[in-house]
Protein backbone atom coordinates (compact mmCIF):
# COMPACT_ATOMS: atom_id res chain seq x y z
CA UNK A 1 0.00 0.00 0.00
CA UNK A 2 2.86 2.60 0.83
CA UNK A 3 4.22 1.62 -2.61
CA UNK A 4 1.11 2.72 -4.24
CA UNK A 5 0.69 5.76 -2.31
CA UNK A 6 4.33 6.99 -3.37
CA UNK A 7 3.71 6.20 -6.65
CA UNK A 8 0.33 7.90 -7.02
CA UNK A 9 2.26 10.88 -5.54
CA UNK A 10 4.89 10.43 -7.69
CA UNK A 11 3.06 10.72 -10.89
CA UNK A 12 0.83 14.05 -9.18
CA UNK A 13 4.05 16.00 -8.79
CA UNK A 14 5.98 15.84 -12.67
CA UNK A 15 3.65 18.97 -14.24
CA UNK A 16 4.28 21.20 -10.97
CA UNK A 17 7.10 23.24 -12.70
CA UNK A 18 4.57 24.81 -14.92
CA UNK A 19 2.91 27.36 -12.38
CA UNK A 20 7.13 27.88 -10.57
CA UNK A 21 8.11 28.60 -14.56
CA UNK A 22 5.53 30.65 -15.54
CA UNK A 23 5.99 32.57 -12.10
CA UNK A 24 9.73 32.93 -13.34
CA UNK A 25 9.45 34.05 -16.03
CA UNK A 26 6.85 36.68 -15.67
CA UNK A 27 9.35 38.10 -13.04
CA UNK A 28 11.98 37.72 -16.24
CA UNK A 29 9.39 39.63 -18.08
CA UNK A 30 8.43 42.38 -15.50
CA UNK A 31 12.72 43.58 -15.03
CA UNK A 32 13.76 42.62 -18.81
CA UNK A 33 10.99 44.56 -20.29
CA UNK A 34 12.35 48.47 -19.51
CA UNK A 35 14.93 47.68 -21.63
CA UNK A 36 13.63 46.85 -24.42
CA UNK A 37 11.26 50.34 -24.15
CA UNK A 38 14.06 51.99 -23.51
CA UNK A 39 15.90 50.67 -26.96
CA UNK A 40 12.07 51.66 -28.72
CA UNK A 41 12.68 55.31 -26.91
CA UNK A 42 16.38 55.80 -28.48
CA UNK A 43 15.74 54.94 -31.80
CA UNK A 44 12.81 57.27 -32.07
CA UNK A 45 14.41 60.32 -30.54
CA UNK A 46 17.79 59.24 -32.93
CA UNK A 47 15.37 59.36 -35.63
CA UNK A 48 14.08 63.10 -35.41
CA UNK A 49 17.50 64.04 -34.21
CA UNK A 50 18.94 63.02 -37.58
CA UNK A 51 15.60 64.89 -39.44
CA UNK A 52 15.75 68.33 -37.72
CA UNK A 53 19.78 68.14 -38.29
CA UNK A 54 18.99 67.48 -42.23
CA UNK A 55 21.06 70.23 -44.74
CA UNK A 56 18.90 72.50 -46.52
CA UNK A 57 18.54 72.23 -50.20
CA UNK A 58 20.99 74.55 -52.47
CA UNK A 59 19.11 77.49 -53.40
CA UNK A 60 18.92 78.18 -57.41
CA UNK A 61 19.07 82.01 -58.63
CA UNK A 62 16.93 82.49 -61.12
CA UNK A 63 18.14 85.90 -62.81
CA UNK A 64 19.86 86.43 -65.89
CA UNK A 65 21.06 89.41 -64.81
CA UNK A 66 23.99 87.76 -62.83
CA UNK A 67 25.42 85.54 -66.01
CA UNK A 68 28.91 85.86 -66.55
CA UNK A 69 31.05 83.83 -69.13
CA UNK A 70 33.60 83.06 -65.87
CA UNK A 71 32.94 78.96 -66.43
CA UNK A 72 34.37 78.23 -63.07
CA UNK A 73 31.55 80.04 -61.05
CA UNK A 74 28.47 79.84 -63.19
CA UNK A 75 26.90 76.99 -64.93
CA UNK A 76 24.23 78.01 -67.49
CA UNK A 77 20.90 76.32 -67.23
CA UNK A 78 17.78 77.46 -69.54
CA UNK A 79 16.32 80.71 -67.94
CA UNK A 80 18.40 80.25 -65.08
CA UNK A 81 22.07 80.69 -64.00
CA UNK A 82 23.36 78.29 -60.78
CA UNK A 83 26.41 79.17 -58.93
CA UNK A 84 28.90 75.84 -58.88
CA UNK A 85 31.66 75.02 -56.83
CA UNK A 86 35.22 75.79 -57.31
CA UNK A 87 37.78 73.36 -57.76
CA UNK A 88 38.53 73.21 -53.77
CA UNK A 89 35.14 73.42 -52.79
CA UNK A 90 34.61 69.59 -55.48
CA UNK A 91 37.65 68.61 -53.60
CA UNK A 92 36.55 68.95 -50.28
CA UNK A 93 32.93 67.69 -51.26
CA UNK A 94 33.99 64.35 -53.00
CA UNK A 95 36.34 63.89 -49.90
CA UNK A 96 33.31 64.54 -47.63
CA UNK A 97 31.31 62.27 -49.77
CA UNK A 98 33.91 59.51 -49.49
CA UNK A 99 34.91 60.44 -45.52
CA UNK A 100 30.90 59.57 -45.44
CA UNK A 101 31.01 56.81 -47.56
CA UNK A 102 33.05 54.88 -45.26
CA UNK A 103 31.76 55.98 -42.06
CA UNK A 104 28.65 54.45 -43.60
CA UNK A 105 30.36 51.62 -44.68
CA UNK A 106 32.00 50.83 -40.91
CA UNK A 107 28.56 51.60 -39.48
CA UNK A 108 27.12 49.16 -41.81
CA UNK A 109 29.44 46.43 -40.74
CA UNK A 110 29.68 47.37 -37.10
CA UNK A 111 25.39 46.65 -37.34
CA UNK A 112 26.22 43.08 -38.97
CA UNK A 113 28.37 42.63 -36.18
CA UNK A 114 26.64 43.51 -33.56
CA UNK A 115 23.50 40.99 -34.75
CA UNK A 116 25.72 38.57 -35.71
CA UNK A 117 26.31 38.44 -31.90
CA UNK A 118 22.96 37.87 -30.78
CA UNK A 119 22.57 34.50 -32.96
CA UNK A 120 21.95 31.33 -30.87
CA UNK A 121 23.91 28.61 -32.00
CA UNK A 122 21.03 25.86 -32.31
CA UNK A 123 23.16 23.08 -30.97
CA UNK A 124 24.77 24.71 -28.03
CA UNK A 125 22.19 27.34 -27.65
CA UNK A 126 24.52 30.22 -27.13
CA UNK A 127 25.32 33.03 -28.32
CA UNK A 128 28.43 34.41 -29.17
CA UNK A 129 30.78 37.60 -28.60
CA UNK A 130 34.36 37.64 -29.69
CA UNK A 131 37.04 39.03 -27.60
CA UNK A 132 38.54 40.79 -30.88
CA UNK A 133 35.56 43.10 -31.42
CA UNK A 134 33.64 43.32 -28.24
CA UNK A 135 30.00 45.15 -27.96
CA UNK A 136 28.46 45.40 -24.77
CA UNK A 137 24.65 44.39 -24.60
CA UNK A 138 22.30 46.95 -24.66
CA UNK A 139 18.85 46.56 -22.73
CA UNK A 140 17.03 45.68 -25.97
CA UNK A 141 19.80 43.18 -26.87
CA UNK A 142 19.47 41.51 -23.19
CA UNK A 143 15.44 41.16 -24.08
CA UNK A 144 16.16 39.65 -27.11
CA UNK A 145 18.58 37.16 -26.24
CA UNK A 146 16.61 36.06 -23.11
CA UNK A 147 13.56 35.26 -25.55
CA UNK A 148 16.08 33.12 -27.80
CA UNK A 149 17.73 31.27 -25.16
CA UNK A 150 15.05 30.67 -23.27
CA UNK A 151 12.25 29.68 -25.70
CA UNK A 152 12.84 31.24 -29.34
CA UNK A 153 15.41 28.43 -30.81
CA UNK A 154 16.48 24.91 -31.17
CA UNK A 155 19.05 25.10 -27.85
CA UNK A 156 16.98 25.65 -25.43
CA UNK A 157 14.85 22.19 -26.01
CA UNK A 158 18.24 20.25 -26.79
CA UNK A 159 19.69 20.71 -23.89
CA UNK A 160 16.73 19.93 -21.53
CA UNK A 161 17.10 16.68 -24.02
CA UNK A 162 20.57 15.77 -23.12
CA UNK A 163 20.26 16.34 -19.66
CA UNK A 164 17.52 13.92 -19.38
CA UNK A 165 19.37 11.35 -21.22
CA UNK A 166 22.25 11.79 -19.54
CA UNK A 167 21.85 12.50 -16.13
CA UNK A 168 18.25 11.14 -15.35
CA UNK A 169 17.36 8.70 -18.07
CA UNK A 170 20.66 6.61 -17.98
CA UNK A 171 20.60 6.24 -13.84
CA UNK A 172 16.89 5.83 -13.84
CA UNK A 173 16.78 8.73 -11.28
CA UNK A 174 14.30 9.88 -9.71
CA UNK A 175 13.40 5.81 -9.88
CA UNK A 176 9.78 6.74 -8.79
CA UNK A 177 9.27 7.92 -12.71
CA UNK A 178 10.03 4.36 -13.62
CA UNK A 179 11.43 3.39 -16.96
CA UNK A 180 10.83 4.02 -20.98
CA UNK A 181 8.88 6.41 -22.71
CA UNK A 182 6.64 7.57 -19.66
CA UNK A 183 9.35 8.06 -17.76
CA UNK A 184 11.88 10.16 -19.76
CA UNK A 185 8.71 12.10 -20.98
CA UNK A 186 8.71 13.10 -16.79
CA UNK A 187 12.53 13.47 -16.45
CA UNK A 188 12.61 15.67 -20.03
CA UNK A 189 9.15 17.49 -18.68
CA UNK A 190 11.19 18.30 -15.37
CA UNK A 191 14.56 19.33 -17.10
CA UNK A 192 12.28 21.57 -19.21
CA UNK A 193 11.57 23.42 -16.23
CA UNK A 194 14.85 23.55 -15.36
CA UNK A 195 16.10 25.34 -18.11
CA UNK A 196 13.38 28.10 -18.04
CA UNK A 197 13.82 28.65 -14.67
CA UNK A 198 17.41 28.88 -15.21
CA UNK A 199 17.54 31.37 -18.07
CA UNK A 200 14.83 33.24 -16.60
CA UNK A 201 16.96 33.76 -13.41
CA UNK A 202 19.67 34.37 -15.09
CA UNK A 203 18.87 37.07 -17.34
CA UNK A 204 17.58 39.65 -14.88
CA UNK A 205 20.41 38.94 -12.33
CA UNK A 206 22.76 39.55 -15.08
CA UNK A 207 21.57 42.84 -16.18
CA UNK A 208 21.93 43.81 -12.08
CA UNK A 209 25.47 42.80 -12.25
CA UNK A 210 26.36 44.11 -15.25
CA UNK A 211 27.66 40.52 -16.71
CA UNK A 212 27.59 39.29 -20.13
CA UNK A 213 25.25 36.26 -20.76
CA UNK A 214 26.91 35.58 -23.89
CA UNK A 215 29.89 32.71 -24.51
CA UNK A 216 32.88 34.96 -24.57
CA UNK A 217 35.02 33.65 -27.74
CA UNK A 218 38.82 33.42 -27.54
CA UNK A 219 41.38 35.69 -30.04
CA UNK A 220 43.79 33.29 -29.35
CA UNK A 221 45.19 30.67 -31.40
CA UNK A 222 46.29 26.71 -30.57
CA UNK A 223 43.64 24.05 -29.28
CA UNK A 224 45.01 23.70 -25.78
CA UNK A 225 45.13 27.38 -25.31
CA UNK A 226 41.52 27.68 -26.41
CA UNK A 227 40.19 24.59 -25.13
CA UNK A 228 41.63 26.35 -21.82
CA UNK A 229 39.64 28.94 -22.18
CA UNK A 230 36.29 27.28 -23.03
CA UNK A 231 36.71 25.60 -20.05
CA UNK A 232 37.70 28.81 -17.94
CA UNK A 233 34.61 30.58 -19.27
CA UNK A 234 32.24 28.67 -17.47
CA UNK A 235 32.70 30.65 -14.81
CA UNK A 236 34.11 33.88 -16.16
CA UNK A 237 31.80 36.45 -18.55
CA UNK A 238 32.72 39.73 -19.39
CA UNK A 239 30.97 42.62 -17.80
CA UNK A 240 30.09 46.16 -19.60
CA UNK A 241 33.53 47.52 -19.53
CA UNK A 242 34.70 44.14 -21.79
CA UNK A 243 36.78 42.99 -18.48
CA UNK A 244 36.58 39.42 -17.38
CA UNK A 245 34.62 38.91 -14.28
CA UNK A 246 33.21 35.90 -11.92
CA UNK A 247 30.15 35.09 -14.27
CA UNK A 248 28.13 35.11 -10.99
CA UNK A 249 24.71 35.35 -12.87
CA UNK A 250 25.23 31.98 -14.59
CA UNK A 251 26.48 29.92 -11.83
CA UNK A 252 23.56 31.57 -9.04
CA UNK A 253 21.13 30.51 -11.63
CA UNK A 254 22.32 26.71 -12.15
CA UNK A 255 21.93 26.22 -8.59
CA UNK A 256 18.87 28.06 -7.88
CA UNK A 257 17.00 26.45 -10.59
CA UNK A 258 18.17 23.25 -9.24
CA UNK A 259 16.93 24.08 -5.87
CA UNK A 260 13.32 24.96 -7.08
CA UNK A 261 13.24 22.16 -8.28
CA UNK A 262 13.08 19.70 -5.81
CA UNK A 263 9.42 21.08 -4.94
CA UNK A 264 8.24 18.63 -7.75
CA UNK A 265 11.09 15.94 -7.67
CA UNK A 266 9.99 13.04 -6.10
CA UNK A 267 12.41 10.93 -3.10
CA UNK A 268 14.30 13.47 -2.30
CA UNK A 269 15.70 13.07 1.05
CA UNK A 270 18.27 15.70 0.93
CA UNK A 271 17.21 18.91 -0.78
CA UNK A 272 20.89 20.68 -0.43
CA UNK A 273 22.73 17.64 -1.15
CA UNK A 274 20.91 16.83 -4.44
CA UNK A 275 21.08 20.50 -5.45
CA UNK A 276 24.71 21.08 -5.10
CA UNK A 277 25.99 17.70 -6.25
CA UNK A 278 22.98 18.10 -9.71
CA UNK A 279 23.86 21.76 -10.76
CA UNK A 280 27.79 20.43 -10.46
CA UNK A 281 26.86 18.01 -13.14
CA UNK A 282 25.06 20.38 -14.72
CA UNK A 283 27.75 22.69 -15.14
CA UNK A 284 30.37 19.71 -16.14
CA UNK A 285 28.33 19.21 -18.59
CA UNK A 286 28.47 22.60 -20.20
CA UNK A 287 31.97 22.16 -20.21
CA UNK A 288 32.21 19.91 -23.93
CA UNK A 289 29.32 22.75 -24.96
CA UNK A 290 31.69 25.83 -24.46
CA UNK A 291 34.72 23.85 -26.42
CA UNK A 292 31.91 22.94 -29.10
CA UNK A 293 31.17 26.91 -29.43
CA UNK A 294 34.90 27.85 -29.46
CA UNK A 295 35.44 25.32 -32.24
CA UNK A 296 32.23 25.91 -33.98
CA UNK A 297 33.95 27.90 -37.12
CA UNK A 298 36.04 25.14 -37.92
CA UNK A 299 33.12 22.58 -37.12
CA UNK A 300 30.88 24.28 -39.67
CA UNK A 301 33.47 24.74 -42.13
CA UNK A 302 35.30 20.88 -41.73
CA UNK A 303 32.17 18.90 -40.63
CA UNK A 304 29.28 20.72 -42.29
CA UNK A 305 31.08 22.03 -45.15
CA UNK A 306 29.77 25.83 -44.40
CA UNK A 307 31.33 28.98 -44.71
Amino acid sequence: MQIKMNHRTALEKPLRWWGLSLVMAALGLFVLAPGLARGFCQEVAGFRTSNANAPAGQTVRESEEDFTTDETSLLPVRYQWAPTLGLDSMDTQASSAAQASSTSAASSSLVDDQKQQLKVNPITGLAVAPESSYHPLTGDDRWKLYVKMTYASAGPYFSPVMMALLLDQANGTPRQWGGGFPGFGRRLASRAGNAVLQGTLQAPLAALLHEDVRYIASSRHGFMRRAGHAVLYNFLTYNNQGRPTLNIANLTAFYASTAITTAWLPGIQNAARYTIANASEQIGLSFPLNVAQEFWPEIRRHVFHRH
